[in-house]
């Protein structure tokens, strides 16, 4: 990659600063539990900043903007919660998110939708010398092509070097060697995926390894956006929260899905977002955390009031357990009260301890902080004292309690 040229040293230098806390391991991610699942306090601003250190860097980035129907999925599939999970960076879209978000303390100051962000990767300067490169990966028929040329004319901050439409097959029959080696050999910085979320989600997770672009992401709805085949809402309808209700407008075959998410999001109010309520701010105060290596496990002991202001030690006994990549036993006896920052580290550590084929165990937990935990879907196994973890299987992990 070329040197940055002289009259853009200053950006370069304002986007360093601005990756600068980005660029540790996920342990030190500014990452946040609402209603299970991990998202990060990051704005547009942030998340451009770390697409660009990855392109620049060439480190893997692979990030999900999750929505209601991120939500919906991920309540009935693990394999869906599990891609969420897995991601680099998560960056809340959709306005019950934000709300919910504002209810239980995570500093969520908006919604930072895909279409948002592929908008300011556009309309920026050119980073490092040249534009972003970007391949469009699915999409309806014509619409990757569309979006492909529609990008290119702009001649701004992105410039697009290739697309394939892979119709309506698995994603194992996407995955071909074939079909990732059109794509690589285009070069790109950052391959947008738009199979269906699902689908997409599913794809990046089998083949982003295999991908020589270090930026992948599911946005489906902003290669139709691009290609102007789908007009996106005014600003005004999506301040308002309503963007929705214009999509169903664009799209009407949307609102059986728009239907199906506001039932789940609906009982998800009830069983998940109303048991925590009061309960999961934590206040001010000192916290530690202690790693104690054991025959087959490792036992965290937590005390203290576990806080975003505290969470240090957390961080660093939670780093050091992943490093071991044994089950986890958290004993939260000592500990007095949590909030999301702290139940976002621990899906950190469910994350890497998954990739080993190891779990979490609790024990210790007061009535209170057991009830966020299943509020947030984080069935971890219950142990008593002196108890040994067994071995689940991965599908059983939700039924623990």
């Amino acid at each position: 990659m070329s040197d940055p040229l002289p009259n853009q040293s200053a950006q370069v230098s304002d986007v360093e600063s601005a990756v600068a806390p980005l660029r540790r391991d996920d342990f030190d991610r500014d990452v946040w539990c609402l209603m299970g699942l991990a998202v990060d306090a990051a704005d547009i601003t942030r998340a451009v900043a770390a697409i660009d250190d990855a392109v620049r860097t060439r480190r893997k980035l692979s990030f999900v903007t999750p929505n209601v129907n991120f939500l919906a999925r991920a309540m009935k599939d693990e394999g869906a919660r599990r891609d969420i999970l897995n991601a680099d960076l998560s960056l809340a879209d959709g306005a019950p998110l934000v709300a919910m978000a504002k209810m239980l303390g995570v500093p969520l100051k908006s919604r930072v939708a895909g279409s948002d962000l592929f908008e300011a990767l556009r309309r920026r300067p050119a980073f490092a010398g040249r534009p972003l490169k970007v391949f469009f990966f699915g999409g309806r028929p014509g619409a990757a092509e569309a979006a492909f040329s529609a990008i290119n004319r702009e001649k701004g901050g992105v410039e697009a070097v290739g697309w394939h439409n892979p119709g309506f097959g698995d994603v194992e029959s996407m995955s071909s060697d074939e079909v990732l080696a059109k794509i690589n050999a285009t070069e790109p910085d950052f391959v947008m995926v738009a199979l269906g979320a699902a689908k997409g989600q599913a794809w990046i997770e089998r083949n982003k390894d295999r991908l020589t672009a270090p930026v992948t992401a599911h946005l489906g709805a902003v290669v139709d956006f691009t290609a102007g085949g789908v007009a996106r809402a005014p600003v005004w309808v999506q301040r308002s929260g309503l963007e929705w209700l214009w999509r169903i407008k664009e799209e009407p075959s949307l609102w059986r899905r728009y239907f199906s998410d506001g039932i789940a999001l609906a009982g998800l109010a009830l069983t998940g977002l109303a048991p925590q309520l009061g309960k999961g701010r934590a206040p001010g105060g000192k916290a530690d955390a202690a790693l104690t290596p054991a025959a087959g496990e490792s036992i965290i002991r937590l005390s203290g009031v576990l806080g975003q202001g505290a969470l240090q030690p957390v961080r660093e006994a939670f780093r050091a357990a992943a490093a071991r990549g044994l089950p986890v036993r958290l004993d939260l006896s000592g500990a007095t009260a949590v909030d999301c920052a702290f139940l976002g580290q621990v899906l950190m550590l469910e994350k890497h301890l998954a990739q080993r084929g190891a779990e979490i165990s609790l024990t210790g937990a007061n009535r209170r902080i057991g009830s966020l935990f299943r509020a947030n879907r984080m069935n971890y196994a219950r142990l008593a004292d002196g108890e040994q973890a067994v071995s689940q299987e991965p599908g059983l992990r939700k039924a623990a309690l």
